[in-house]
C-alpha cells in the first residue's frame, strides 16, 4: 500500500500550530491584563519577574523564568495566567507532552480556551506510537480519551469557542472567521483518526464518513476509509462494503482539487486501484466511469454498485437455470454441444457414443424441434 506522506492533518496541524503560536501568548497576556484590576502582585519582585517573562521572545529562557516564578510564588494570584503562559512556552521548546498536560489543566477552568483545545487536537498524534502495530499504553489511551473529548466539545461548542468576542488581538478578522470551520472539520477528522488508532474499524468507518460529509475535500479521509474497508477481515465479514472501499480508492487517486493527495501519490495509487478493481470485478470494464464519478464526489450515490466476480457468476448461473427451466431440451442440447466443442470434446464423444439422448434429462425423454425441410 502506498504511504501517504503529505497528509491532510499535517497540513491542518501546520495552520493550527501557527494559530496557537500567534494566539496563545496574546490570549494569556490579555487575560493577565484584564485580571490586574482584581488581583495583586505579592511584591515588586513578582511583577518584575512576570514583566521579564512576557517580554522574552526566547522560549527556553522564558521557560526557566516561568519555573522560577512558580517556585518562588506557588500561590500567586496570577497562577491561572502563568499556566496559560506555560502553554506557548512549552510549544516553543517542542515539549508537547508538557504542553498537552498544561492545555488539559487550562480546560478544567476554561473549557472554551481555543489555544488549549488546539494544542490537544493538533498534537495528540505526537504522543502515540507512530507504528500502527504498536500496543497502546495506559497513558496513550488516556491521551486519546482527552483528545476525543476535546474534539466532541469543539464540534458542539464552536460558536462559543470561535465567536467574534473570542478573537485574539492581532489576529485578522478573516483569519479568525476561517478558524471555526477549520477546527470543526479537523475535530471531526481527529475523531476518525482516534478510532483508527484504537483499531475500532466500525467506529472509524462512521467517523470517516462524517468527515467526508462535512469536508468533501479531505482526500486523506477517503484514503483512510479505503484502508479501513479493504482489509481482509472486513472483506470476509462485510463483503458488501467493497464497492465503497473501491470508490474511495478511486477518489484518492482521481481527485485533484483542494485537499487532494499530492500528484506523485495519486500517480502511484491509480494503477493499484485499477488492479484491485479488476481483481474484484473480473475485468477493468467500468473503471473509468468509477474514477470520473469519484473525482466529482467524496461519497458514492445510494445506488452505486460494483459487481464482484462472485455476484456476476451467481447472476449468470441464475440466468442459465431460468433458461433451462423454460427450455429444458434446448438447454440440454447446448450443454452437450459445449462439451463436444470444448477441450475435452473427443473424450466426451467417446463417452457419449451409443447413448440415447436426451433420455430422462428432458421431460418426455425426447427433443422437440421444428422441421425445416425434408428430402424426399
Amino acid at each position: 500500500m502506498v504511504q501517504v506522506k503529505k497528509t491532510i492533518f499535517n497540513i491542518v496541524v501546520t495552520g493550527v500550530t501557527a494559530m496557537v503560536a500567534a494566539g496563545a501568548l496574546v490570549i494569556a497576556l490579555q487575560s493577565g491584563l484584564q485580571a490586574q484590576a482584581q488581583k495583586n502582585w505579592k511584591d515588586r519582585a513578582e511583577y518584575d519577574l512576570y514583566d521579564s517573562i512576557i517580554k522574552d521572545q526566547n522560549a527556553q529562557t522564558r521557560l526557566a523564568n516561568l519555573d522560577k516564578w512558580k517556585a518562588a510564588y506557588p500561590a500567586s494570584e496570577y497562577a491561572d495566567m502563568r499556566l496559560q503562559l506555560y502553554l506557548p512556552t512549552y510549544q516553543g521548546v517542542n515539549n508537547h507532552r508538557a504542553a498537552f498536560d498544561t492545555a488539559n489543566e487550562i480546560l478544567k477552568a476554561d473549557p472554551n480556551n481555543a489555544s488549549a483545545l488546539q494544542e490537544i487536537l493538533g498534537f495528540i498524534r505526537a504522543l502515540v506510537p507512530a507504528d500502527p502495530k504498536a500496543a497502546l499504553t495506559a497513558q496513550n489511551k488516556a491521551d486519546l480519551e482527552t483528545a476525543e473529548k476535546a474534539a466532541h466539545y469543539v464540534i458542539t461548542n464552536a460558536d462559543m469557542i470561535y465567536g467574534p468576542a473570542k478573537k485574539p488581538q492581532g489576529v485578522a478578522d478573516d483569519v479568525w472567521a476561517k478558524t471555526k470551520p477549520t477546527m470543526t472539520n479537523f475535530s471531526q477528522f481527529t475523531l476518525a483518526w482516534i478510532a483508527i488508532t484504537q483499531k475500532d474499524s466500525g467506529k472509524a468507518e462512521a467517523e470517516l464518513t462524517k468527515t467526508l460529509q462535512t469536508d468533501p475535500t479531505n482526500a486523506q479521509a477517503s484514503y483512510l476509509l479505503m484502508q479501513t474497508l479493504i482489509t481482509k477481515a472486513m472483506q470476509t465479514d462485510h463483503p458488501e462494503k467493497m464497492p465503497l472501499a473501491l470508490f474511495e480508492y478511486a477518489r484518492s487517486a482521481a481527485y485533484d482539487g483542494p485537499g487532494s493527495l499530492d500528484a506523485a501519490t495519486r500517480a502511484k495509487l491509480d494503477p493499484l486501484f485499477v488492479k484491485v478493481y479488476s481483481q474484484y470485478h473480473g475485468s477493468a470494464k467500468g473503471v473509468e466511469e468509477v474514477k470520473t464519478l469519484a473525482k466529482a464526489n467524496a461519497l458514492p450515490p445510494a445506488d452505486f454498485e460494483i459487481k464482484s466476480l462472485v455476484k456476476i457468476a451467481e447472476e449468470e448461473e441464475a440466468k442459465r437455470k431460468e433458461f433451462a427451466d423454460k427450455n429444458p431440451g434446448l438447454a440440454f442440447w447446448m450443454q452437450n454441444k459445449e462439451q463436444l466443442v470444448g477441450d475435452g470434446g473427443a473424450a466426451y464423444w467417446e463417452m457419449m457414443k451409443g447413448a440415447a439422448l436426451p433420455g430422462p434429462n428432458v421431460p418426455g425423454g425426447k427433443f422437440s424441434g421444428k422441421l425445416i425441410s425434408a428430402t424426399p
